[in-house]
This record gives structure tokens, C-alpha cells and sequence, in this order.
């Protein structure tokens, strides 16, 4: 802080230009385009620690289990089909499979979420237990057209598709209209997928008394999702995470989310869907994953993302200080040196680095208490040494602590951030205008 009386170089040349209050504010934005390199380093920092996170969860995630997606039961029944070779001049006969999905599929499950640590970075995973059950119709090949003694009854199987197989945690058995049968790992002539379990069954009752029941219990990562197979697809998941999002094709007709967790039902019926309740081939039916559904376990905003939207408010920040040390300029005619706006920008630059530090050891709504603390407190002692009267100091404290308190009810909503933070800066410009209303720009 420098006196009116003072002298430097300018002064002894006869050059007065510098003490013109739009020099001073010329000067003001050069130093906060300045201030500009660091925060964009602040904001790369940031993306990277972001990286190093994202690439610690997924290498939890490749040893844990990754996120799962239950497609099935399915019924799969091969047959003979003969084609004709005109190379050769006579049929050839192939193996073909026909698929037929259940008429009722009914899964009720409960996820149990977990954390795992690597390092500074937690995981979150889950472990589930489902119960699925429902029945099938008797296959009808005559809509195929595929003649009864082209039907190998004896190779039929029930088969479950299951995203990563190192989830499942205990003997899968299907309870088969009475009879206990055990799965076996792989799909053989799948037309759901590429991974999963499948077993045998022995028989096929030509009625509706084809019911199945089966307990899965499967560990995965993110999310869980299912396929609506059935004719009539009701899912039932609970949970005890209190943060879901929900994914897929289809939202839940019921859900509830509170503290202690949350509940969610869909039901899907084959009309919502763009794949039919059977077919006569090999392909993959590519459409019946488009329309998956489930539920996501996710933590809202987690702080890397708090700490990047947090540092793009910098700049705003800077600004609003400077602006009051100006009008502090201005009313009390005692100048700030260049250099002290340079200390100050500083020490509201760091403040990001100390939060993105902090946060990712206590979290983000500490860290954000203790940085601007800190800040706080070394802009206030620091205004002291060249503003004599201390309700000067407590006054620019005030005003850093209003920003600080501002950007983060900025950060905690979402809908209406964008809404809030125009009104807020609307505000500030009319009480700027307010209190500069009668100043004389052009003499100091």
C-alpha cells in the first residue's frame, strides 16, 4: 500500500497517466488474465487426478466383477434342417436352434453394496441375491415350420446369460417343473449372449406346467441390469444405497428412495419390446439388448467433479476481490500496489489446489471448509498490512466469504445452479451500480 505522497520512476518523469482510475483498471484485468494460467493448471491437475481415479476403480472392477446383465432363462431346442448344395446337387443336412423365451419371468433380488479401497480412491460394488422364477408355454414349431421329426427334444437346455461369469458366487440349480437340475458354465448356440450358464432339461410338458426357479447370487460393479425376456417381465430390487440412478429402456412403475435405501419395480410386457417370443436360427438377436434395464449405483457428483465446477467459478471469484479492493481504492484514496492484487489472486488460486488436496482424503464438504478457512484468514491478515483500519480487513474477509459461501450453494444444486447463479450475479451488478453511482470516473 503506497501513499498519495509517494514518488516512483513515473512520477519523477512527469508521467501521471498511471493514477487515473481507468489505468488502474486496465491494469486490474491484465492481472486477472494472468491469474488465468494457474487456474487452467489447476483445472488439468484436476482432470488428471480424475484419470488416476477412474483407472484405479476400473482395475478394482477387473478383479472384483464388472457390471452385470442377466438376460433369461431361455428355452433353446436345436432341429434339423436341410439345405440344398447346388455345387454338389444334393441336401445337406445342418443343425439349427430354435429359441423360446418364458411367458412369465418374475425376478425379485436385493443388492447389497460394498466398498473396496485402493490406495486414496474407493470402489463401489455389490453383491446380490436374486430369485427368479416363472414358466414356459410348449415350444410351437408349427409357427416355424419346422416338422415334428426334425426336432431334437433330447438336446434341449435352459440357458441364462450373465455379463462377467467370475461374479457368481455359489452352485447355481434350476428347479425344472419339480426336478432339481445344476448348471454348467458356457452357451452352447446362444442367441443372447456370450457368456453365461446353461443346463439340460429332460423333459418338456406340452402344457404351461414348465416352471422354473432358480437363486442367483452374483457380485458385480456399477450396475445390474436385466432383460425383459418374458411375456410378462416384473422385476422387484432393493437396495440399502440411497443414491441410485436408473438405466436402461425402462423406468420403474413404482420406486421409493429414502435415506435407508431404496425399492424399485418394473413390469414389461413382449409389446414394449422389439423382439418376438421366439425364433428359428442361430443369429444373435442383437435387438434384445436394447432393451435392458436396471439400476446404477452411483454417488452424486463425486469431488473431482465438485472440485472442476467449483474451479471454473475462479475467474468470477478474482474478480468480485478485485472489484472490492478497487472500490476500497476509490473511497478511502489509498492506493494498492499491483503486486498486493498479484498476492491476493494468489492466495484465491490456491484456495482450488488446497480443496482438490484435501478433498480427496476427508471429502469435498470439508475440504471446502477448511481451504476457504485458510484462505480466509491469510487474505485477512495479509489486508492488514496496508489497510490501517481493521473494519477494512474484516469488511474484504466478509465480502471473499460471501463469494466462497455463494459458489458453494452454486455446487449443492443441480436443476437450478444456472437459475440461482444468474439471479445472484444479477444482484451483485445492481448493488455494484448502486453504490458507484456518484463517483467522478474522471478525477481521482
Amino acid at each position: 500500500m503506497e501513499k498519495e505522497k509517494q514518488e516512483n520512476l513515473l512520477d519523477k518523469m512527469g508521467i501521471s497517466f498511471h493514477r487515473k482510475l481507468s489505468f488502474k483498471l486496465v491494469t486490474i484485468g491484465f492481472l486477472v488474465l494472468i491469474l488465468l494460467i494457474p487456474k487452467m493448471m489447476i483445472l488439468s491437475l484436476i482432470h488428471e487426478r480424475s484419470l488416476n481415479a477412474e483407472n484405479s476403480i476400473s482395475e478394482v472392477m477387473e478383479k472384483w466383477s464388472n457390471n452385470q446383465v442377466i438376460t433369461g432363462p431361455i428355452l433353446t431346442v436345436p432341429y434339423k434342417k436341410s439345405i440344398y448344395n447346388e455345387k454338389d446337387n444334393e441336401y445337406k443336412e445342418i443343425i439349427e436352434t430354435a429359441t423360446f423365451l418364458p411367458k412369465e419371468l418374475n425376478i425379485n433380488g436385493q443388492i447389497n453394496p460394498e466398498k473396496l479401497y485402493r490406495s486414496i480412491y474407493d470402489v463401489v460394488v455389490y453383491q446380490s441375491e436374486l430369485q427368479i422364477n416363472g414358466n414356459f408355454e410348449y415350444p410351437d414349431f408349427n409357427s416355424l415350420n419346422i416338422q415334428p421329426e426334425n426336432i431334437l427334444w433330447e438336446q434341449a437346455q435352459i440357458q441364462l446369460s450373465i455379463n462377467d461369469l467370475r461374479g457368481i458366487n455359489e452352485e447355481v440349480k434350476l428347479n425344472w417343473s419339480g426336478k432339481e437340475l445344476i448348471f454348467s458354465p458356457g452357451l452352447k448356440n446362444s442367441t443372447i449372449g456370450n457368456s453365461g450358464i446353461s443346463v439340460a432339461v429332460p423333459q418338456i410338458a406340452e402344457n404351461n406346467s414348465n416352471t422354473f426357479e432358480l437363486k442367483l447370487s452374483l457380485k458385480g460393479s456399477k450396475s445390474l441390469l436385466f432383460t425383459p425376456v418374458g411375456e410378462k417381465t416384473e422385476v422387484q430390487i432393493s437396495s440399502l444405497w440411497n443414491d441410485p440412478g436408473f438405466i436402461g429402456n425402462f423406468l420403474p412403475k413404482d420406486r421409493k428412495i429414502t435415506n435407508s435405501g431404496f425399492s424399485a419395480n418394473w413390469t414389461v410386457l413382449h409389446f414394449n419390446r422389439n423382439f418376438p417370443q421366439q425364433w428359428p436360427n442361430n443369429n444373435n438377436n442383437t435387438a434384445i439388448h436394447n432393451s435392458d434395464f436396471g439400476v446404477e449405483l452411483i454417488t452424486m457428483a463425486n469431488h473431482y467433479q465438485k472440485n472442476t465446477r467449483s474451479a471454473k467459478y475462479a475467474i468470477l471469484i478474482i474478480i468480485i476481490t478485485f472489484i472490492v479492493f478497487f472500490m476500497y481504492e476509490v473511497f478511502s484514496k489509498q492506493r494498492i500496489h499491483a503486486f498486493q492484487y498479484i498476492l491476493v489472486g494468489s492466495a484465491i488460486t490456491i484456495f482450488y489446489l488446497l480443496l482438490l488436496s484435501i478433498s480427496e482424503h476427508l471429502g469435498f464438504n470439508i475440504a471446502y471448509l477448511v481451504a476457504t478457512s485458510a484462505v480466509l484468514l491469510l487474505v485477512f491478515l495479509y489486508s492488514r498490512s496496508f489497510m490501517p483500519k481493521i473494519k477494512n480487513s474484516i469488511g474484504i474477509g466478509l465480502a471473499l466469504a460471501a463469494c466462497y459461501g455463494f459458489i458453494f450453494v452454486l455446487l449443492q444444486l443441480e436443476s437450478y445452479a444456472l437459475l440461482a447463479g444468474s439471479v445472484g450475479l444479477f444482484v451483485l451488478l445492481g448493488i455494484l451500480m448502486y453504490s458507484t453511482r456518484k463517483i467522478n470516473w474522471y478525477n481521482e
